[in-house]
């Protein structure tokens, strides 16, 4: 840690990096320090000025990260994240990350001053990108709670510049007498802080503002000012720097001074020149090739007019150039025809690669989902199993044949709440198996179902009616799957049903692309505020009955294995409709 402090502090980037790239490899086991090493990785990259592996470094430390859990340092890498891609105007996904750190930052309970600066720089990120993309209400949102951090941190660099990224927000909803005031606070704030970059920027604004409004004295004025610190402090950046000198002429101009007017139109089109150097270099290469060519020719001609006894040797040479350039081609398309290849092969390898990510992935799931299962399956298990101990204690200090009539009675129920848990355990194992499409017949696999259920449907006094639509009697789909759908709903259906006159009905109907199946009662309802929440695992509104939690999260995970949907629509105290909604021709 030491040599990377060292390193780090004289700015030996190219050293870093090697040592970096070296050691990191080493610590494939300790997932925290290959974290932190990657951090720094990063870090040097950006330095180098390669983003792109900066940024594929910052990944793969929030990967890391995530595992340890430390928000903290989580939400400082999301904020370099976002901040690479806010200065490639990738703003959409800088917006994305800069949610994923302030919700990072959620899960700690007292901010230290880092966590506050992180916080503070996520806020500028999603104010700066939401201007962009003109979504100014949302820019002024954040912009304001950067305003409130940064007085909050007693930071008056921070406030002067996200002043000035509010002004800049008025100034582009052409709000000006907004902007304005922001602007002049924003410079002396900033010149008074030494960051004499910023206070040109806020200057320069200002005199876009005067322009727009023909407010001529305060331009002058203005320009004046600018001209003082470029005097003192030369303008580094190049955009500022361009955008100083198109200022200038307009001021020259509206002085009557041409002359200065077209010097600075001249350093101004210099400054604009940099972006065009690569193509002028590649103007210039092409026309040096071309004069060079046109030389060769000339004497070619020279020596044919001036020499005929030298015919022979021009036309060897000429045939020679020609085998060259046979040869040249030959060698020409034997590289194109290898690179087609090898770009044929390095997208079979990122096919391969983006499978086996989606493969691990999906496996990853499985797991992270067995576990949970297993977790609260063992709690979940060990409450009937205690139940039932208790009662075998009561049991042994009874005789009474009616109060064992009773004990016999709970036991049984108690039994069964366990064979409905396993059985549920035993569903989610299943929907991880492979699932072949098959034919299904709606009225067999309903009946299936009634039967699966018939102990609750007696219990409960429910009145179950199957409506099967004529041209809706089959579907092509995996009938475990639709089984295990089925089935939980229907449990619900059973489960939060009031104590009379408890009417369910399954029917079905077909539209031009999907099959419907519909299980409509008259229970309780669901409040719409649950809606989002339904098919969660685990997730009950309420202790009343003894579900797990389970059922319509397997319902709604096995139709999403057919490409389907499960909809629900409810009114409270008048009953629910969940709808599955199948492919009638599945992929």
């Amino acid at each position: 840690m030491k040599l990377i402090a060292l390193i780090q502090r004289n700015k030996e980037n190219d050293l870093g990096v090697q040592f970096l790239s070296k050691i990191i490899p080493k610590t494939n086991a300790v997932e925290e320090y290959q974290a932190f090493l990657y951090f720094k990785l990063a870090q040097f990259y950006e330095w180098q000025g390669k983003t792109v592996a900066a940024l594929e470094c910052y990944l793969k430390a929030s990967s890391l990260i995530e595992k340890v859990r430390s928000p903290s340092c989580l939400a400082q890498i999301y904020y370099r994240i976002a901040i690479i891609n806010l200065d490639g105007w990738n703003n959409e996904i800088s917006v994305e990350y800069a949610d994923k750190g302030l919700q990072t930052l959620k899960n700690i309970k007292v901010l230290n001053k880092q966590d506050s600066f992180s916080l503070l720089g996520l806020h500028e990120i999603k104010g700066i990108a939401y201007r962009r993309t003109h979504k100014f209400k949302y820019a002024l949102e954040n912009i304001d709670k950067a305003v409130s951090l940064s007085k909050a941190l007693k930071d008056s660099v921070r406030l002067a510049l996200n002043n000035g990224n509010k002004a800049t927000i008025h100034y582009e909803k052409g709000d000006y007498d907004l902007a304005i005031p922001l602007l002049q606070k924003d410079f002396k704030t900033s010149i008074n802080a030494g960051v004499y970059n910023s206070g040109m920027n806020a200057l320069i604004y200002l005199s876009w503002i005067y322009m727009k409004t023909e407010n001529t004295d305060s331009l002058l004025y203005t320009f004046e000012k600018m001209q003082g610190i470029e005097d003192k402090y030369p303008i580094t950046n190049p955009k500022s720097k361009a955008e100083y000198l198109k200022i200038g002429a307009e001021v020259a101009e509206l002085n009557g001074d041409t002359a200065k007017a077209n010097q600075y139109l001249r350093d101004y089109i210099q400054q604009d020149k940099i972006r065009d150097s690569i193509n002028l270099s590649n103007d210039v290469a092409s026309l040096h090739e071309r004069h060079l060519m046109e030389q060769e020719i000339s004497k070619l001609e020279l020596l044919q007019n001036t020499n005929q006894l030298q015919a022979s040797h021009l036309k060897l040479r000429t045939a020679l150039l020609i085998i060259i350039a046979i040869t040249l081609l030959v060698v020409l398309w034997y590289v194109f025809t290898l690179r087609n290849k090898n770009k044929k092969i390095d997208k079979l390898n990122e096919m391969l690669e983006a499978k086996v990510s989606e493969r691990t992935a999906r496996l990853m799931e499985i797991n992270k989902e067995l576990d949970t299962y297993l977790y609260r399956a063992s709690h979940d298990i060990r409450r009937p199993i205690r139940t039932l101990l208790g009662l075998n204690n009561i049991a042994q200090l009874n005789s009474d044949p009616e109060q064992m009539k009773q004990l016999f009675s709970k036991v049984h129920s108690t039994a069964m709440s366990m064979d409905k848990m396993l059985f549920k355990l035993q569903m989610a194992y299943e929907l991880n198996n492979s699932h072949g499409i098959e034919h299904v017949d709606i009225e067999e696999l309903t009946k299936e179902c009634i039967d699966d259920m018939s102990l609750e449907i007696s219990e409960s006094n429910a009145s179950i009616t199957v409506n099967i639509h004529e041209k809706a009697k089959s579907v092509q789909a995996n009938k475990a799957l639709l089984r295990i759908a089925l089935d939980n709903i229907l449990e619900n259906a059973l489960l939060y049903q009031s104590e009379e006159n408890n009417e369910i009905e399954i029917f079905t109907d077909i539209g031009n692309y999907f099959f419907y199946i519909h299980l409509k009662d008259n229970g309780f309802g669901i409040p719409e505020k649950y809606f989002d929440d339904l098919f969660k695992p685990y997730f009950k509104i309420s202790n009343i009955t003894q579900g797990s939690g389970l059922g319509l999260f397997l319902a709604h995970k096995a139709i999403s294995f057919l490409a389907g949907e499960i909809s629900v629509t409810s009114t409270v105290n008048k009953g629910s409709q969940f709808t599955l909604k199948i492919p009638i021709n599945p992929k």
